[in-house]
């Protein structure tokens, strides 16, 4: 079977011919694979009797508070009881600092088992020290035989599990190494029995491949009832957090912490994160507002024009989707008039962050044109809507939480889709709103 894609083959090969990878073939022994046989329950059926779902009462307890408010509201509200939550992200970039983190708010109160299959008790406690954790609460165990950790949290009966990390968790009844598909598999549905059976959440710490996904078999990812990753550049103090599965709250909210030498901490205030200071000045910027999950935040788009050296104009974008500058480019040559053939465009969005969203069209045609005259967008004013190839502005979503996250950033103007407008309904805001129908308005910006 491939570790890298779950293909199987009835003998070794060097290269996997479904995904391409080498060296990723290893092989599985099947005999000990599905021989359980279902038992009856009560002695009479084997199936668990339905029950109608008007008739199921919600469990007491509520969710867990992390002590991180960025982290509840991208987990949608806290950690729910038994679930199963999955981080992945590059090395080095504080995936563990992340959970001793949380674990040392929860430990204020309530006990926390922290497995770790890659370091040592003493290893984990040089970087306790160094966060200035010291609580008795926090349990350490260098345990990687997942029945051995199953039948711990059964014991100890702790408040949160954390495991760091599940590619290095065996199972004592395959013969399979660590990390490999069926390893994974059957470790992460046993810890799954286990978080269910008890009520106790359990995080786990994935590793990712080169392209940026989490390493194992995409069944990992459908087991667990959240998926988070963990982003950020290692040269770079900003981390940012991002859900992109969860079945208790919305996807693609997004948390962002700065790295300190004693642990992360939460940047609140993104304002000035993402937004550069004066920007009303310069050519080429805009402010505008993108959702991530169900937050709405307010960033700067740049763009520079400069007249092309080579027989062909290049296009390069950075935190933006470079696909769609370069439609923008061609609809701005079309309908504006300007000769975008001629240029080399650079676009960035400000702060580092990385967002794929149409509602920024509006605001990169700005930007670009902003440059291409050397007329700066004047100041106060913000920006949205997703431009269609034959130049229409077409309307976007979350129309009253984009313009309360402008309005509470002190814009004064937004010109937005003018099918947007009659969303608004009765609803009133402190900031002057103008619609446009075609991207040949867009000189209202100046």
């Amino acid at each position: 079977m491939c570790s890298a894609c779950g293909e199987n083959f009835s003998r070794w090969a060097g290269k996997c011919e479904a995904c391409g990878e080498w060296n990723t073939i290893t092989e599985e022994n099947s005999s000990s694979r599905f021989e359980q046989k279902a038992l009856p329950r009560n002695g009479l059926v084997r199936y668990a009797k339905p029950i109608a779902i008007a008739e199921i009462e919600e469990e007491s307890g509520g969710r867990l508070t992390t002590g991180l408010g960025e982290l509840d509201i991208v987990l949608g509200g806290g950690i729910v009881p038994g679930s199963l939550i999955l981080i992945g992200g590059e090395p080095g970039v504080g995936k563990s600092t992340l959970i001793l983190e949380i674990a040392r708010n929860i430990s204020k109160e309530k006990k926390v088992l922290y497995i770790s299959g890659e370091e040592s008790a003493s290893q984990i406690s040089i970087r306790a020290k160094r966060m200035k954790i010291n609580s008795p609460n926090v349990l350490l165990s260098s345990e990687i035989y997942v029945e051995n950790i199953s039948d711990m949290i059964g014991q100890e009966k702790p408040q949160i599990v954390f495991i760091d990390s599940i590619q290095t968790i065996n199972r004592e009844s395959l013969l399979n190494q660590a990390g490999s598909v069926t390893q994974l598999r059957q470790c992460t549905q046993v810890l799954l029995e286990a978080a269910k059976k008890t009520n106790i959440p359990v995080f786990l710490i994935g590793h990712i491949t080169k392209d940026g996904n989490i390493a194992g078999p995409k069944l990992l990812e459908h087991l667990v009832d959240t998926v988070l990753y963990f982003e950020g550049d290692k040269l770079n103090y900003y981390r940012h957090l991002r859900a992109v599965k969860n079945r208790y709250g919305a996807v693609g909210t997004l948390a962002v912490f700065e790295m300190h030498s004693e642990g992360l901490r939460e940047v609140k205030d993104r304002h000035n994160l993402f937004i550069t200071p004066g920007q009303e000045t310069r050519n080429g910027s805009a402010l505008s507002v993108v959702m991530e999950g169900v937050r709405a935040l307010s960033v700067e788009v740049q763009a520079l024009v400069t007249r092309s050296s080579f027989s062909q104009s290049r296009r390069m974008s950075e935190g933006l989707d470079t696909r769609r500058l370069i439609l923008m480019a061609a609809v701005l040559e079309k309908f504006m008039g300007l000769k975008m053939t001629e240029c080399d465009i650079f676009s960035n969005l400000a702060g580092g962050l990385s967002v794929d969203e149409p509602a920024l069209d509006l605001a990169i045609c700005a930007t670009v044109i902003s440059s291409y005259l050397e007329k700066p967008i004047r100041g106060g004013l913000a920006l949205f809507g997703e431009v269609g190839l034959s130049g229409e502005v077409r309307s976007v979503g979350q129309i009253s939480l984009r313009l309360k996250e402008l309005e509470g950033i002190g814009i004064k103007t937004v010109i937005l889709p003018d099918g947007n407008l009659k969303e608004i309904g009765k609803e009133r805001y402190a900031i002057e709103l103008i619609g446009i129908r075609h991207i040949r308005e867009i000189e209202r910006v100046f």
